[in-house]
């Protein structure tokens, strides 16, 4: 008999073979315990992963409102630098532009080598060592700012840059916040923290994190125009369009991104004046035919010819075959669609029908006391009313006539007085109708939010300030004025005046309180005092302006204006030949302020 060795078969689909190594020894099992040792280390290594990226995501950019301007572009012979607040030439005037996106960091995106064929820059970020950073990224430009509520001229917390012509967005500290996958990127105007961007040739909308609000697939989108006091524009919606085969059509998305309605209409305005932030009426238009929305519900149909509303009633002029009526917000009609013309004048509705006028109220009342307008004004107490003459005049909270209607203009000043006009001139009446303020005067103004009243005359050049009591204070020709928080400024040729909001004079030293020393004038001489008086700077110059908050004044003599420090040590002596009536220096630096480009400072 002859033994023969069994050949051993190795089953491949069988997981419970042994694995053969390629030495020839004997194969090795994994054992369970090691098998999830491997896979519990496995899924360390990804949570630590997940996590790093999780922190790495979590960078949030928050729109930065600038308290403190540290720095501010120089120009010598027509190329540009950067200076600090101290005066300090940090970064070399040799660029072609500067742009600083946000003045309180030190971020300098430089431009050269202008080509004209498709008006591009290249450009490079420097520090305030003049080191260049961001150097992972091409093509970097700040974003320019054009919403009212922002006084700056650029987004302060992002940038763009540009990469295979395209765009995309880094956090102003240079960390990346989208790729570069945008055809272009702007801020939407008058919407806060929202950009517009373009993707093959369609519009939508990203915040400053690159979060999108609305997919890019409209061929326009622009804010609604809703402003609030205390929410701005946050709650303003978007009125967008798409171009079909019948022309553009029109939907509107609400301030979080959610369409409210399709676009199906020819245009879509919202209601503007009604300031609800939870609520939203729009006027659309639908084959040429006007109608009502209420938060995208339908309040009136698309059956009117035209839809007007009126703020002071809170109500709609309606046109429908050429005959106009007055409904409220809920479509219960006012006054039946009749009339040849609706006029709101104050809380008056004048209806015109056949020739002749009828006055109603706003609940639709009709009126008989003469006046086709009564408007109430800030003093609950008064109303300004306008006769079927167009004479205006003044009655009280009891309908009783305090000013007659003989004036050909009024508006509330304060308190108990009027800004009247006859005969192409202007003047100031009290309550009882007494003349206060001659009315001989071409200009006469109460400064917005003071008591203070300013007239000009334009036969004697002068100006003349009025207290809250009508007491003239000051009177001066050529003058500038400028509101501050808690005073206003009046500056003229050699001099400068301080009044608060009543009109009553203050010192300088009363506004400047951190100063060390004032700008003081003295029989027709300017110096520098300090806080008791001390003359700290003779008093020999035709003028003087106090120290700014960058620690520099101005001082002229001969015509000629040089700057002093804020311990009264002259830095420059009078030398600039300005126009301002009071410049404004940094160091040896005079501000340019022109309304065509960004200001900047400059020597020369």
């Amino acid at each position: 008999m002859v033994n023969r060795k069994k050949s051993k078969v190795i089953d491949n689909n069988d997981i419970r073979k042994s694995v053969r190594e390629n030495n020839g020894r004997s194969p090795k099992r994994i054992d369970k315990r090691g098998f999830l040792y491997l896979f519990f280390i496995i899924i360390l290594v990804c949570a630590f992963v997940f996590i790093i990226n999780k922190i790495n995501n979590s960078y949030k950019v928050v729109q930065e409102v600038v308290s403190e301007y540290n720095y501010f572009i120089l120009e010598k012979d027509g190329k540009f630098g950067i200076i600090d607040k101290n005066g300090n030439e940090i970064i070399n005037p040799e660029y072609e532009y500067i742009q600083i996106p946000n003045p309180s960091k030190d971020v300098f995106i430089c431009m050269y080598d202008y080509n004209e064929s498709s008006a591009t820059y290249n450009s490079k970020v420097l520090d305030k060592n003049g080191k260049e950073i961001y150097t992972n990224y091409k093509n970097i430009q700040a974003i320019s700012e054009n919403n009212t509520s922002n006084a700056l001229s650029y987004q302060t917390s992002i940038l763009m840059y540009k990469e295979n012509d395209k765009y995309g967005i880094i956090a102003i500290n240079g960390k990346k916040i989208t790729k570069p996958i945008y055809d272009s990127i702007e801020t939407l105007e008058y919407k806060d923290g929202v950009l517009k961007i373009k993707q093959d040739e369609k519009y939508g909308l990203i915040d400053i994190n690159g979060n999108q609000i609305i997919e890019a697939k409209y061929n326009m989108i622009m804010s609604d125009g809703y402003y609030s006091e205390n929410t701005k524009y946050e709650n303003a919606g978007y009125i967008v369009n798409v171009r079909t085969d019948t022309g553009y059509k029109y939907g509107y998305i609400n301030s979080k991104g959610k369409s409210v309605i399709d676009t199906i209409y020819n245009n879509i305005t919202r209601i503007t004046d009604i300031k609800e932030d939870g609520i939203v009426y729009l006027i659309t238009y639908k084959n040429g035919l006007a109608g009502l929305m209420k938060n995208g519900q339908t309040v009136i149909e698309n059956e009117y010819e035209k839809i007007e509303y009126d703020k002071t009633n809170n109500c709609l002029a309606v046109q429908k075959s050429a005959k106009v009526g007055v409904h409220d917000l809920s479509n219960d009609e006012i006054l039946p669609i009749q009339y040849d013309e609706i006029t709101f004048l104050g809380n008056r509705i004048n209806a015109k029908k056949d020739g002749e006028l009828l006055i109603f109220d706003s609940t639709g009342t009709k009126k008989t006391d003469g006046y086709k307008s009564v408007s109430k004004v800030e003093n609950s107490d008064y109303y300004i009313t306008i006769n079927a003459n167009d004479e205006y005049g003044v009655i009280n909270k009891e309908n009783v006539s305090i000013i007659a209607n003989n004036y050909s203009y009024i508006e509330y000043a304060f308190d108990k007085y009027f800004i009247a006009s006859k005969n192409n001139k202007l003047g100031v009446v009290d309550e009882f109708g007494n003349i206060i303020i001659d009315i001989n005067n071409d200009v006469v103004q109460n400064i917005k939010g003071t008591k203070i009243i300013q007239t000009i005359n334009s036969e004697t050049k002068e100006s003349k300030f009025f207290d809250k009591d009508m007491k003239n204070i000051f009177t001066i020709e050529g003058a500038r004025i400028y509101l501050e928080n808690n005073y206003i400024k009046v500056v003229a040729n050699n001099s400068i005046k301080y009044f608060d909001y009543g009109g009553l004079e203050k010192q300088a030293k009363d506004i400047f309180i951190e100063n060390d020393i004032y700008a003081q004038e003295k029989d027709g001489k300017w110096g520098y005092v300090d806080k008791n008086s001390n003359t700290i700077v003779d008093y020999k110059y035709e003028m003087a302006t106090n120290i700014n908050k960058y620690g520099y004044g101005a001082i002229k003599q001969n015509g000629k204006w040089g700057v002093v420090d804020s311990k009264g040590n002259i830095i420059v002596e009078p030398k600039y030949e300005l126009t301002d009536l009071e410049p404004s220096f940094i160091g040896e630096y005079y501000k340019i302020n022109s309304n065509y480009q960004i200001e900047y400072y400059t020597n020369k």
